[in-house]
């Protein structure tokens, strides 16, 4: 899947050039201008993010959308008006087909809870939609994880795991809070990106070296992610 999501990417990236080049000369005569660009920052993770993700695609999908309306109202094709009532129409569609699609849909939202094992780690998938979840990994060990939520909230407890040396937790979350509460004096490092949201690291002591050490990464958008102790 990556190095098809590759190929495609590349495509893209030599049809676009190609296309400016015959605007540039006059043979494909096409209006072009920058405005708006900064929708790409929306758009391109989430596509990225979509070709490469083997799990839950709801939010990149949703992300897609929201960035699309975004530049076409950036670029005067829609008002701010129509495209908020749009992607609010949109996002009650999605919604609908989502939980009509879905297996695991309960009481406290959608939620799928597994563990695969990739790179030599055992890795926890979780996808919550539409509900709170509290996740705890007292008691266990903890190599890795990736968090996938959209519309709703996750708290992952760290508190009495066993921490393994350089264990990855991934976050990826759209119009949710995530809260990652880790045990003081735990080695964290923090590489998250955001859009139209924020991280906010509420550590008593940010302590970056040691070991173990856990890497906390990813991107929040519409939403955002807590780390305490």
């Amino acid at each position: 899947m990556r190095q098809t999501s590759k190929i495609v990417f590349a495509l893209a990236l030599i049809a676009a050039g190609v296309i400016w080049i015959l605007n540039i000369v006059g043979v494909l005569p096409i209006g072009f201008s920058t405005k708006g660009w900064w929708a790409l920052f929306i758009i391109v993770p989430c596509l990225f993010g979509l070709l490469n993700d083997t799990g839950d695609r709801f939010g990149h999908i949703v992300g897609i959308g929201l960035g699309v309306l975004v530049l076409l109202a950036a670029r005067d094709v829609i008002t701010w008006n129509m495209m908020w009532q749009i992607g609010l129409a949109l996002m009650i569609v999605s919604i609908g087909v989502k939980i009509l699609l879905f297996k695991g849909c309960d009481g406290k939202g959608i939620y799928e809870h597994k563990t695969i094992f990739r790179d030599g780690k055992n890795v926890h998938r979780i996808d919550s939609s539409f509900g709170r979840q509290n996740i705890s990994f007292a008691g266990e060990k903890f190599e890795a994880a990736e968090i996938h939520a959209s519309f709703g909230g996750v708290e992952v407890n760290l508190n009495g795991a066993e921490i393994a040396d350089q264990a990855v937790l991934k976050i990826n979350a759209g119009f949710s809070g995530v809260s990652v509460i880790v045990p003081e004096g735990l080695a964290v490092m923090v590489h998250m990106s955001s859009g139209f949201g924020g991280v906010s690291d509420k550590r008593y002591n940010k302590i970056c070296s040691g070991t173990p050490q856990l890497f906390i990464e990813g991107e929040v958008g519409f939403g955002g992610v807590e780390i305490r102790n």
